[in-house]
This record gives structure tokens, sequence and C-alpha cells, in this order.
């Protein structure tokens, strides 16, 4: 029984031991993961830092573009916070990593007082058993000589297992220094985090006193930056309205051709209804006449009184002959003369069923279809499926950084707040820089815009606009590819800075374009 104990507490001590370990590397994996998709966003925010910085710089200390620097300063501003918050993501990783780090050393330092405990059991017994004698007399005891070789490999395999013991404390002992080692880095690496955030909340502060230096300038020019303000917030509202009235002609189309479609359809589906209709009746007429006793009358033989409706047909025939009537009345069969001059008539009148009037022709309905007229035909269907997997996956238009968001946004610190509604999202970029399409479509309009261009791509149901373009290379119907550039990048006239209107909309429903690009 203490035996059984003895090996079940052994089991426990292993079971948890291996635990430890199994936990310790689950939560390796998702630290390792946590640091990559930590590390790839602050590669991205240092990127868009430059880029906002070098859009900054392009309008710094000009008087006409003291708005844009305070929306180039406000973007700075978000982007710093957002990277001081990832060097806090950072500082956490790194916690968790000294924790684990404690926790796999504190396992490590049981693992090695266990094996200690086992050696030093070894150690004792090979100390009481250490005469040579006693491992002769243990081998020549033996009952047999099979008895013999068993225990000479039992005395081998005991001793490899000492060594066994040995190489395994040596190895504990090895990875409880590299865990310290490790600790110690870590440690050393969030100091240098930590130095980082403090000085990242210095620049942070510069910022944030640089806004507030050009929020006060622009007070001083309350009466142009309305008057900026407004020219801003006309030309959204054209735009939208051009861009709106583009999509619902597309969609007026589309209406136009799926209706044609749906009469040509109704069309088609009545004169096969009539024409069904028609072979029914003929073949109801048949099955009448078909009906129908016939009697023969020999020449020179007295007939009986004929009805008033039999007639002898003037010249011979072979067949038999019906004349059309009216739904609701009869119809009498002919007399035909024979080669013999015998007559076949009816013995009475052939009743014809009522006839059923024709169908009507069907109603066509204006509804729409189910998904709407733009997700009507199989290739829209398909187009609309592959854009809508591809919602945040969508690459930039354009080599620059977003400095004016999607929607309602607000400038504060230039006296009455600076509130406007902004249909897509401005990007900051080169003059001259290449627009790409951000996935394949058709171009529906190439429209100006003062002087600078605009272009709508139509991707089934789904439609992107850029606007601001200095230059288009691509012309109405054509088709274009992901990626492909359809133009470039003009100057702001205010600023006279690069800048892009990018528009995403879901049929007449304009859409955060954020949301769908990488």
């Amino acid at each position: 029984m203490n035996q059984l104990a003895k090996g079940c507490k052994n089991l426990l001590v292993l079971l948890t031991v291996a635990g430890s370990a199994l936990v310790s590397s689950q939560a390796v994996a998702q630290k390792t993961s946590d640091k990559t998709a930590m590390e790839d966003e602050r590669r991205k925010l240092q990127q868009e830092l430059r880029q906002i910085q070098q859009a900054y710089d392009a309008v710094k200390g000009e008087s006409k573009n003291n708005l844009h620097q305070l929306a180039a300063l406000n973007k700075k501003i978000e982007l710093q916070n957002q990277y001081i918050n990832n060097i806090g993501k950072e500082i956490r990783l790194i916690d968790d990593d000294i924790y684990y780090s404690a926790i796999e050393i504190k396992r490590l330092k049981k693992q090695m007082d266990t094996l200690k405990a086992h050696y030093a059991r070894t150690v004792v017994y090979a100390y009481k058993n250490r005469s040579n004698y006693d491992y002769l007399n243990f081998i020549f005891s033996a009952n047999s000589f099979n008895d013999a070789i068993k225990r000479i490999a039992y005395l081998k395999s005991y001793r490899n297992y000492r060594e066994k013991q040995m190489e395994d404390i040596v190895k504990t002992n090895n990875l409880i220094d590299k865990r310290y080692a490790h600790q110690v880095a870590s440690k050393k690496q969030k100091e240098g985090a930590l130095v980082t955030r403090t000085n990242e909340y210095s620049v942070l502060d510069e910022q944030r006193t640089e806004k507030d230096s050009v929020a006060k300038l622009l007070q001083s020019q309350a009466g142009a930056l309305q008057k900026q303000i407004a020219k801003k917030q006309q030309e959204d509202k054209q735009l939208k309205s051009d861009i709106a009235s583009v999509v619902r002609k597309e969609i007026a189309e589309a209406k136009k051709i799926a209706q044609e479609e749906a009469k040509q359809r109704a069309a088609a589906e009545a004169k096969e209804r009539q024409e069904a209709w028609a072979r029914e009746r003929l073949l109801e007429t048949e099955k009448a006449l078909a009906g129908a006793k016939p009697t023969t009358v020999s020449p020179g033989a007295a007939p009986a009184a004929p009805p008033p409706a039999q007639e002898v047909a003037s010249a011979p025939s072979r067949e038999l002959k019906f004349d059309p009537v009216g739904a609701g009345k009869t119809t009498t069969v002919r007399a035909v003369p024979k080669s013999d001059n015998s007559i076949v008539a009816t013995a009475g009148p052939a009743t014809v069923k009522k006839n059923t009037p024709p169908p009507p022709a069907p109603v066509v309905e204006n509804k729409a279809p189910a998904g709407g007229y733009l997700n009507y035909k199989a290739d829209d269907i398909a187009l609309n499926s592959d854009f809508s997997q591809n919602r945040g996956k969508l690459p930039s238009p354009v080599d620059g950084v977003i400095t004016l968001g999607f929607g309602r946004y607000k400038i504060e610190g230039v006296g009455p707040d600076i509130v406007g509604d902004n249909p897509g999202v401005t990007y900051t970029a080169q003059v001259g820089a290449p627009v790409r399409s951000v996935f394949g479509g058709e171009v529906v309009s190439i429209s100006k815009v003062g002087g600078t261009s605009f272009v709508v791509l139509r991707h089934g149901k789904y439609f992107t606009a850029y606007s601001n373009l200095a230059s288009v290379t691509v012309s109405k119907g054509a088709s274009v590819a992901r990626g492909q550039a359809i133009g470039t990048v003009g100057a702001d006239e205010e600023t006279g800075g690069g800048k892009l209107d990018f528009i995403l909309m879901i049929e007449e429903k304009n859409v955060d374009p954020r949301v769908w690009l990488r």
C-alpha cells in the first residue's frame, strides 16, 4: 500500500510538471503571436507618422495652409497616441514574459529538486554497495547463466541511469541559468520601453503645444478660415451629389435591362401557354369526332329520313371532314360518297365540349429582384461576393496618409469648432503620385470638378470614386484591374499640396473606406 501511494504521488508530481510545461509553452506561443501583431502595428504607425510629418512639413509656415496644418497636427497627435499605446502593449508583453519566466524558473527548480533527490538516493545506494566483491557476489549468486547475464545488463543500465540523472541535472541547471538571463534581458528591455514611452509623451506634449499655436493663429484669421471651410463643404457636397447621380444612373440602366428581360420572358411564356392551349383544344375536337358512329347507305336503298343538317359532298373524298363551331354548339359530319357510291354519314351529331377561354397574359411586375438591380446578373453576383470577401484587405489607392476621416468631423481650438461631413476619406500625398484602383471593375464616369477630375469605378453594386486627379489614364467603359493606375494626384487649390479624396459606396449609401482598406 505504501509503495502504491508513493507511486501515485510520483505520478502526480510528473503530471503537475508536465501541466506546468504545457501551460508555459501555450503562453509562449500566445506571447509570440501578440508580439508579432504588435510589431506589425508599430511599423505601420511609424510609417504613417513619417508620411504625416512630410505632409505637415509641406504646409508648415504658410499662412494660407493653417487649416491644413491644424488637420495634419490633429492626425499626428492621434497617431502619436496610438504609438504610445503600442509601446504600452510592449511593456505589458514584457511584464507577461517576466511573469512566465518566473513560473518556468520555479518549475525548473522543482524539477531540479526532484532530480537531485533521486540522484542522492542512487548515490547513497552506490556508496553502501561500493565494494567490487559485492558486485561480483551479486553476479555469481545468480541461479543460472541467463540470470547472471540479466544481472550484468541490470548493472549496466543502472550505471547508465545514474549518468542520465546527472545529465538531466546539468541540463536543467543550464535551463535555469538561461531563464535567469532571459529575465534580466526582459527587465532591461522593459526599462528601455519605459524610457521610449516617456520620450514619446514629451513629443506628444510638443505637438499639442504646436497645435495650440496654430489654433491661435487661425482664430485671428476667422474670416478667411470660414471662406475656406465653406468652399470645402461646398466641394464635398457637389462631389457627393455628382457621384450619387452616377450611381443612380447605373441603377436606372440596370433596372431598365432587368425589366426588358422580364418582359421578354413573360412574352415567351405567354406564347408557350397559347400554343399549349391550342394543342389541347385540337386534341379535344379530334377525340369528339373519333367518337361519332358511322352508317353505310347502299345505292338504290331507301335511306331513312336524313337529319336536316346532313349534306352530301359534291366531290368524292375518302377523308372525314368537319366544320369548326363556336363554343357550346354541335357539328354534323358531312356525308362523303365512297368509291362504290355508298355514303358514310354519322348516325347523329357529334358534340364538341365547350371551349375554355385562352389563358390570360402574365402580369409583368416592376418589383426589384432580390439583392437589387445591381445584384441581378450572374457576373454582378460573383463580383459582389468577391468584393465583400475583401473587406479589410483592399489596398490603399495612393501612397499617402489619411488626414481627414470619413463622416462627421470636428476641428477644435479655433474659436467656434470647425464641423463638416466628409463623404469619404482625404489622403495627403505628393502631387503627381499614381492613383490606383483598389479592386477590379469598370470605369462608369470621368468628370471634371474645377481644375481636377474624378473617376468613378463600378464593382457590381460597389462603387469607388477618386477625386482631385491631375490626370486620368483610363477611359469610360474600360475594364480596370486591382492595383491598376487610373490617374495621378492633383494639387489642392487652397494649399498647393497633393490631395486625394477617396469615396466608397454600396449602391447609393456612403460607407467608411477605412473599414475596407488594409
